[in-house]
């Protein structure tokens, strides 16, 4: 009898161990056209080829055009056509789930992902993708069709949110997920037109949100425009298209803080940046194939740090910085003698020039010229100086200090090394480190058609790229997001940071460290563990070179808004996160939790104890999840702020069938899990 038993139990984990192992294809598309001969013949042909050119339907729940059918025949499938599935009274028919499970792949179409998960959500449309993928078929998706193949899905049902939204509040009221819908790529969340609107800190809100309010660390994956992520059965995903694909996740060195009075900071988020033909392990979380075209980094290099001191604003909006960012930096350095350094036919000077008198400051001009760059007067003007302000809109004009050997450059350079402190007015502050990026805000598809361009700078803080307005104007998002990414690449520079608004950032040369005054979160990205990269060789139509994006491994992201931390350079990590982190944990102490579910086995219910920290059970929230042998999700409890430190949750397995189930108990810093036998 204990034999047989024994035996069972063995048949059931090992087809639990199966059924959770296998799977289908995936396909996520970041969204953008498809055409003939373009970007989109790889990962759509790969489609075709992994459902043995067999039957491929289309679904969507509004009509659409026989465009896409067409192409996929074109490429070698069988048969490919459009099914429209716009009400739950259609995706709840069986006639629907017979004919779905005859696809040999199941194409989402781009939309709004809200209207996947209201209609189709616990219907039989639901089963049968499932079923699909499950039968080793190809569930692929564009857009908002790649959206909610993850285990957890953006549901944008409060619309969407944009990026500079989810920096600023993680738990904003538009951000609410969905995981219960299809979940068939677990631990993950996809997120489309990545680069295009500027999406990262999207993403790493969404990751963070999920931290905290569910206790999970998820994998976030962003995928750009004309772009795809095709992934194996063995949890491999391979990139093809035009631009590139983000993965983002917590490892052993990240750090963070939970919300507390709008303030809150992520110390090193592990990202790895792929473009085509990289490919990614996300069972083991590392990059599994680098390919021929990526090239090695000499990570010995020396660290170029700060010469002086850096004060860096996000926006060229001059009135804003002048009461704000600029009275900060003028009431912390000596403003005897402010010089004031711009270039020939800057048309705002006067708005600065107006304030100093105003406000009683002594101050001088130079305008910046080739033609004056041996100029004695101008070279005494900046020796006298205490303190020096670039402000401008042409950067490659100011950028003429860089040219050493004449007087005016020389002196500029002097002043650097004698450490009197520079103020940069917004886009001025691109040219602080070796090399700069241009051309980023005068055409909005300046990235997308290689016309960005690499220019040297003034070499003050050399192993550095600075991108300020990120979230100025959506148009130019694309170009601004890849700006401070393909300058990193190019020059292969050590640090780069996004900063937005009329925010304030110090750069200090004496500690190498970084210091904010800011509401948007200001973001680091940090490449000295990066040993590879590569770029895109898509060109697109009308451009002069390959779109600009980028791929780095092994790259780290830090971001916070608090102003009484410290990024060290040196360290790569912020100063004073712990005490941080005391005060949050003061406020909000990390729950020491168990839970024991009884009788194990059961027959229909049992019954789950959970004890919880009697200092935190005012702070406490937690989510108890049911899972059956294929892994799929049957229950879902969520207990926030008991009264008591016992709680206690029944389960109901009144109508499931005999075998294993598994539990899995999560908090904002505990995530416990277990199996039970239902024995009926």
């Amino acid at each position: 009898m204990k034999l047989n038993l024994l035996h069972s139990i063995i048949l059931i984990i090992t087809f639990l161990t199966q059924s959770i192992n296998s799977q289908g294809y995936i396909c996520a598309i970041g969204g953008g056209s498809e055409n003939y001969n373009d970007w989109s013949d790889e990962p759509y042909s790969w489609i075709v080829q992994k459902s043995d050119s067999g039957k491929i339907i289309i679904l969507s729940y509004s009509t659409a055009t026989n465009w896409l059918p067409n192409y996929f025949m074109s490429l070698g499938a069988d048969t490919a056509y459009n099914k429209t599935i716009s009400s739950t009274s259609i995706a709840n028919l069986q006639s629907t789930y017979d004919e779905l499970i005859t696809a040999k792949a199941i194409f989402l179409r781009g939309g709004d992902q809200y209207q996947y998960i209201r209609l189709w959500k616990g219907t039989k449309t639901e089963e049968a993708i499932k079923y699909v993928f499950q039968n080793g078929g190809v569930i692929a998706g564009t857009s908002a069709g790649a959206m909610v193949l993850g285990e957890f899905d953006f549901s944008a049902q409060y619309g969407s949110v944009y990026p500079d939204e989810a920096l600023l509040n993680p738990f904003n009221s538009k951000i609410k997920f969905e995981n219960n819908f299809l979940n068939l790529f677990p631990n993950a969340l996809f997120d489309t037109h990545l680069m295009e609107r500027g999406r990262h800190g999207r993403l790493i809100s969404f990751i963070y949100n999920i931290f905290y309010s569910s206790g999970r660390s998820i994998i976030g994956i962003g995928i750009d425009d004309r772009t795809a992520i095709c992934i194996s059965p063995d949890k491999i995903g391979e990139v093809m298209g035009s631009g590139s694909v983000s993965i983002f996740y917590f490892d052993s060195k990240t750090k963070s803080t939970i919300l507390s009075g709008g303030k809150y900071t992520i110390e090193n988020l592990k990202a790895h940046i792929l473009t085509r033909k990289w490919k990614f392990d996300f069972e083991n979380l590392e990059v599994s194939y680098i390919p021929p075209s990526a090239k090695s980094i000499d990570t010995s290099r020396i660290f170029q740090y700060p010469l002086t001191d850096i004060y860096l604003t996000g926006t060229d909006d001059i009135n804003s910085i002048l009461n704000s960012s600029f009275t900060q930096f003028l009431n912390t350095i000596n403003p005897s003698n402010i010089l004031v350094i711009t270039h020939p036919e800057f048309s705002n000077l006067n708005l600065i020039t107006n304030y100093l008198q105003s406000n009683n400051y002594s101050f001088t001009t130079l305008i910046v010229d080739s033609t004056s760059l041996d100029n004695t007067f101008d070279a005494l003007k900046i020796s006298n100086s205490t303190c020096m302000v670039l402000v401008g809109d042409s950067l490659r004009k100011l950028s003429l200090l860089n040219q050493t050997g004449k007087s005016v450059p020389d002196t500029f350079l002097s002043n650097i090394l004698r450490k009197k402190p520079i103020f940069f007015f917004g886009n001025s502050g691109k040219i602080v480190g070796d090399f700069f990026v241009d051309n980023v805000d005068f055409d909005n598809l300046a990235s997308y058609r290689g016309k960005m361009t690499n220019n040297s700078g003034l070499r003050i803080f050399g192993d550095f790229i600075f991108q300020p307005k990120i979230f100025e104007s959506s148009d130019y998002y694309e170009n601004r997001m890849s700006a401070l990414l393909w300058g990193m690449m190019r020059n292969r520079k050590r640090l780069g940071i996004y900063l937005h608004g009329f925010s304030l950032l110090t750069i200090h040369s004496n500690n190498k460290s970084i210091k904010g005054t800011v509401t948007i979160p200001y973001i680091i990205i940090d490449s000295r563990q990066a040993t590879f990269v590569d770029s895109s060789t898509y060109r697109a139509s009308g451009s002069i070179g390959p779109r600009q994006v980028v791929a780095i491994n092994n790259l780290y992201i830090s971001i916070s808004n608090h102003s009484n931390i410290n990024y060290l350079i040196e360290a790569g990590k912020f100063d004073n996160l712990t005490s941080v982190e005391k005060k949050v944990s003061d406020s909000n102490p990390v729950e020491i939790i168990s839970i024991q579910n009884y009788p194990n086995p059961f027959n229909s219910t049992t019954k789950f104890l959970i004890k919880i920290n009697q200092e935190n059970k005012n702070h406490f929230i937690g989510t108890l999840e049911i899972y059956d042998c294929t892994g799929r999700k049957i229950t879902r409890t969520q207990i926030q702020n008991p009264a008591l430190d016992l709680y206690e949750i029944e389960f109901d397995g009144s109508k499931f069938s005999s075998g294993i189930y598994f539990y899995k108990f999560s908090t904002i810093s505990t995530t416990i899990t277990g199996k039970m036998l239902l024995l009926k």
